[in-house]
């Protein structure tokens, strides 16, 4: 048992109040003020401030490989691969050297690149663990699926399609059809096929990595005649100005802090913030064409966001309830609450209202990654 006593906590669903906190085992067995219980480890957080665990909605993270070598992100053989599963590249000690977690980032849904235009299934993973099956939280947790220039380039350098927006389009299209028109009895098994079966009925969400205005456009028209797609636009640079024809909007912004992305530009953040104010689903992300951000991306965007007028509690909820809420994962991850999953960390001060603010302690399945006991990675 663990008892955090006197902090200032942010539930990441808007709520902050002066409270102590029960772990026990790896996960939250109370929330309130004046808990007790005798014989647990008492952490005395009196003057910081703790807060859920970071949920980066869309990483390489674990799949990346170390110093940039033996990768296994992208399989860029075919174009249109939605069989592929995540979980058959993800590596814990590739997660474990890029060290997440020690900028409070306790969770990530891990992805294939999109650089194919059906890329295949990411799944969601603690930031921190010995195996790869206990860190796994949900697995198939989306279809990644992209129209951006990521697909073109990777195709137009071997001359094959697509090497335009329209092939790209067309071979989406082309996907959904087969995949609805799909018989095992009659056609045979198809992997591809089958894979999209959760996308077309609405289990799986389709993430789908987009820039500007006119590719969201597109996105959205070309999913018209599939009323039970749930659409992720990723990236979204553009999101405030695209018509969405009424459709609720989900989508996780991409990265912002990158110099050498030119899509950064297209963001209007003066017109995309009440939207987040309101209660959309929008989470932040460091997303995009390539993404394989590094550790700190996610609280620098979502200091970036604050900076240009979204509130500290709600740029909080865009890196973790909303997020969880995307993927799925919303009943164990994003939020202070009983029974849910010990992942939280405690600073010094509030991050998003001070730089000086410093990790002291990372929980992850009720456990501190930033104790000397930490596992060691073989790299």
């Amino acid at each position: 048992m663990i008892l955090i006593k006197n902090g200032c906590v942010h539930n990441g669903c808007g709520g902050v109040a002066q409270s102590d906190i029960l772990i026990d085992g790896g996960s939250i067995a109370q929330v309130g003020p004046g808990l007790s219980c005798p014989g647990a480890q008492v952490i005395d957080a009196e003057g910081c401030e703790v807060l859920p665990g970071f949920l980066n909605a869309l990483s390489t993270w674990g799949i990346l490989g170390p110093g940039w070598s033996g990768d296994d992100k992208s399989e860029e053989s075919n174009p249109v691969t939605p069989q592929m599963n995540v979980a058959y590249a993800f590596d814990h000690d590739g997660m474990n050297f890029q060290r997440a977690y020690t900028y409070g980032v306790t969770a990530a849904g891990v992805a294939p690149e999109p650089k194919n235009v059906l890329a295949g299934q990411a799944g969601v993973y603690k930031t921190y663990g010995r195996s790869p099956y206990k860190m796994l939280v949900r697995e198939r947790a989306a279809m990644i699926a992209s129209t951006t220039d990521g697909v073109k380039k990777a195709y137009q350098k071997r001359g094959a399609a697509p090497m335009t927006r329209m092939g790209i389009f067309a071979l989406l299209l082309e996907q959904l059809e087969k995949a609805r028109a799909y018989d095992p009895v009659k056609n045979g098994y198809d992997a591809g096929c089958e894979a999209m079966q959760d996308v077309l009925c609405g289990r799986q969400p389709l993430f789908v990595n987009c820039a500007g205005k006119s590719q969201i456009e597109a996105v959205y028209a070309a999913l018209t005649p599939y009323p039970a797609v749930v659409p992720v636009l990723t990236g979204a640079y553009g999101l405030a100005d695209a018509c969405t024809g009424g459709v609720e909007v989900r989508a996780v912004m991409g990265d912002h802090t990158q110099s050498f992305n030119p899509s950064r530009t297209l963001t209007e953040f003066e017109k995309t913030i009440p939207l987040m104010e309101a209660g959309a689903q929008i989470a932040i992300g460091c997303c995009g064409d390539d993404p394989a951000a590094g550790r700190e991306s996610l609280l620098w965007n979502a200091l970036l966001w604050h900076s240009h007028g979204l509130s500290a509690e709600r740029a909080l909820e865009a890196i973790t309830s909303i997020p969880a809420r995307i993927l799925g994962v919303a009943d164990r991850l994003g939020s202070i609450a009983p029974g849910m999953d010990a992942d939280l960390s405690i600073w010094t001060a509030n991050p998003f209202a001070t730089y000086e603010a410093r990790l002291t302690h990372v929980f992850l399945s009720g456990e501190n990654a930033l104790n000397k006991e930490a596992y060691q990675s073989c790299w």
